[in-house]
């Protein structure tokens, strides 16, 4: 959200925070129509047919799920990593990370921005003064950025409702930070105006404490643009199980017969049919080429994986002996729109490391790392002919360094400190070695 920054002059107020806030809820009906794609409620499932007496199956093939959960298995799949530079250690980082299992909340930020198009991470410092993370959801989190040149951020906010045991409302909190102090607003109705001060604290992170994830320059959702192409799918299969309920369902059309109620139920039960010459009876049903319906939903579903470049891997081409290298053919549109994210990823993934880096070396834990000292690395989630990877790693010996080879093979973690445990164990054989002679 961006805001003139002459409005924030003298500091946040509650009439300008409730007046964000209710800027910030216009899109909680777009945050509402991704969450329901994503868990299957589809438009399908509303619809109604004029008579009661019509088929009308909703059947709901969640492409929207397919499509985010792909994209975040591909991209975090395999947890990331950080290397620095020469000179610099990040252990006491990389151990917080640890701890707190970050490859968990990376997934989970991962999948939130891709359906919604961003997502918000907390760092805060917990009872035993360790920072931490917690991913907080769009739909009651954003950052407010200064109208200037560059993105400024000026506060960071979440707000909720509080409820009781039974859910009832309770009352409004809204958290909000800036680079140095966190604020504590609430009210005990179930309104955000007139909010009153309740809480103030100072911070240790050197920046406001809050990061803004976005899957790519628009902030859309990895499906978002899909969803009339869902829509369509999700009729066309729908209707297909609708016209076959009805082709069973078809009525009979008797000619030179005379039937009442009675003689009709009997038709029904004993499938006997009498008639004089020139009667004649056949069923009225709709008849459609299935093999055109078969066109139909094939060109749909190619235009669902080719608009929004994540390949249908159930395709009957994946299942060949294909080669790292032809994999790599295959999913290059996929592999273009995964970088594209890996890079707004990268760049929060660095506020965040800043953020650590800034509290633990305050703290005493660590020296200052500056933050472009720092890369991150993200391993592709696929299938690995390892017998290639270390038939390359073997020829690359002695020309790239151990670390960058050892950092190609999926089973490796950490490739520096795989790298000097190997050195060590070298060491330590060749010591076993001299001794024995």
């Amino acid at each position: 959200m961006i805001i003139d920054e002459e409005i924030l002059k003298d500091g946040m107020t509650d009439i300008i925070l409730a007046k964000l806030i209710a800027r910030h809820a216009s899109e909680q009906e777009r945050f509402e129509r991704l969450y329901n794609y994503y868990i299957g409620k589809h438009a399908i499932c509303e619809r109604r047919r004029s008579s009661d007496n019509i088929a009308n199956n909703k059947v709901v093939c969640n492409h929207a799920k397919y499509i985010v959960d792909i994209a975040k298995s591909y991209l975090v799949g395999n947890p990331v990593s950080y290397t620095c530079s020469d000179g610099y250690d990040i252990e006491a980082v990389k151990n917080s990370f640890s701890v707190q299992d970050m490859a968990s909340i990376d997934a989970e930020l991962e999948k939130t921005m891709s359906i919604y198009g961003k997502a918000y991470e907390l760092v805060y410092a917990d009872g035993e003064s360790n920072p931490c993370s917690v991913s907080l959801p769009p739909m009651n989190t954003f950052i407010v950025y200064g109208a200037g040149v560059g993105e400024n951020p000026l506060y960071g906010i979440h707000y909720y409702k509080k409820r009781d045991i039974d859910g009832s409302v309770t009352g409004v909190c809204c958290v909000v930070c800036d680079d140095s102090m966190i604020y504590t607003y609430e009210n005990d109705a179930d309104s955000f105006l007139h909010m009153k001060l309740t809480e103030k604290q100072r911070h240790y992170f050197g920046k406001i404490p809050m990061v803004e994830y976005r899957n790519n320059e628009e902030k859309q959702g990895d499906f978002e643009q899909m969803i009339p192409l869902i829509d369509a799918y999700n009729v066309l299969q729908s209707d297909r199980v609708n016209d076959k309920e009805q082709f069973v369902d078809a009525f009979l059309f008797l000619t030179g017969i005379d039937l009442d109620s009675e003689q009709a139920k009997k038709l029904r039960e004993e499938r006997i049919l009498m008639g004089y010459e020139g009667a004649g009876a056949q069923y009225l049903a709709k008849v459609m080429s299935e093999s055109d319906v078969e066109v139909l939903r094939d060109a749909l579903k190619s235009d669902i994986h080719r608009f929004s470049m994540i390949p249908d891997l159930s395709d009957q081409t994946f299942g060949t002996n294909l080669s790292g290298v032809a994999i790599k053919y295959k999913l290059m549109g996929f592999e273009q729109h995964v970088r594209n994210k890996e890079r707004y990823f990268t760049k929060s993934l660095k506020k965040r490391f800043e953020l650590y880096t800034n509290f633990l070396s305050l703290k005493g834990a660590m020296e200052y790392v500056p933050i472009h000292r720092i890369d991150v690395v993200f391993t592709r989630n696929l299938p690995v002919n390892e017998l290639e990877t270390s038939q390359m790693v073997r020829n690359l010996a002695g020309i790239a360094t151990s670390e960058t080879l050892l950092s190609q093979l999926s089973f490796v973690g950490d490739p520096k400190e795989e790298a000097q445990l190997a050195a060590k164990e070298r060491m330590l054989n060749e010591k076993m070695g001299s001794t024995q002679e």
